[in-house]
């Protein structure tokens, strides 16, 4: 059993780790590092870069502890820095398990047999929103204007960039896009008036601290999508699947399980199926004429 000090000690070096990457290095680091933990016997939990690194590595490190218990060897968690680095790193086999966006997940499971464990059961809901004071009022008051996202592959940003070409507005053509990086980042920078309107997920936009929160409104609802969250494997954990994914199943069942939860606006934790990431096949092909729009 790994004793208290030394979980404090590995998190402390996880968190100097990740937040001291810099971009160039990053690739490099990453796999090395990946390379040893692997050769060491060491699990890499891969998480999208949906937040910053620094809240991803708090709001999951019960998901990490859970892996670690599992399946007895030291867990740590990674990242990268968008969402086309992250897929690319997943496919090279540097993750041993990924919690990833839908269309994510389904890429990995057609592309790199990824297999799948459990979906959180919120359901995913992009929002575009705008500043409480603004001006806009209707969809179309947003032509030729800026429109923040936090990466244009993310699933949400996806959906909501097709509901809005579904209403006559195409991105790049009748309004821009800027790159935040990250929700938070995008609803900040909308604040201070670098675009009119922002996209975000109901999940990610509901665990903002009130000082955002209560300082923008929802303009468009885009409709909803299969869940905000999918946990998968490598193929190599193959044998380990099924204890892996009753371990998640049971997760919400503990305390630790519940406090993390509701943190993550996961709701809950249901079986993934191969039917259900078929189903999302949609929003791959979404990804990729995004993609070749870039």
């Amino acid at each position: 059993m790994m004793s208290v000090v030394h979980l404090k000690l590995r998190r402390r070096h996880c968190l100097a780790w990740l937040v001291g990457l810099s971009a160039s290095s990053a690739a490099s680091t990453f796999a090395q590092t990946s390379t040893s933990e692997s050769a060491s016997g060491g699990i890499v939990f891969g998480m999208v870069p949906y937040l910053p690194v620094q809240q991803l590595v708090r709001l999951y490190e019960p998901v990490v502890n859970l892996f670690e218990r599992s399946l007895g060897k030291p867990a740590r968690l990674a990242s990268a820095p968008d969402f086309e680095q992250f897929i690319e790193r997943a496919r090279r086999g540097e993750f041993d398990l990924v919690g990833a966006s839908p269309h994510v997940a389904r890429i990995l499971h057609r592309e790199a047999s990824f297999l799948p464990l459990v979906r959180a059961t919120a359901p995913l809901e992009p929002l575009l929103i705008v500043p409480q004071d603004s001006p806009v009022k209707r969809l179309q008051d947003l032509a030729q204007q800026a429109v923040l996202v936090a990466d244009p592959f993310a699933v949400h940003v996806l959906i909501a960039l097709r509901a809005m070409r579904d209403q006559g507005l195409v991105p790049g053509r009748d309004f821009k896009l800027i790159i935040a990086g990250t929700q938070r980042n995008g609803v900040q920078r909308m604040l201070k008036g670098d675009a009119a309107a922002a996209v975000g997920s109901a999940s990610t936009l509901g665990i903002l601290p009130v000082e955002l929160s209560g300082r923008f409104r929802v303009l468009l609802r885009a409709p909803k999508g299969l869940t905000p969250m999918a946990y998968m494997t490598h193929p190599r954990l193959r044998p380990q699947v099924e204890r892996l994914r009753q371990a998640l199943l049971d997760f919400p069942a503990t305390p630790e399980g519940q406090v993390m939860l509701k943190a993550a606006q996961h709701d809950g934790l249901v079986t993934l199926t191969d039917a259900e990431l078929v189903g999302v096949d949609p929003l791959v092909v979404e990804f990729y004429k995004q993609r070749g729009a870039g």
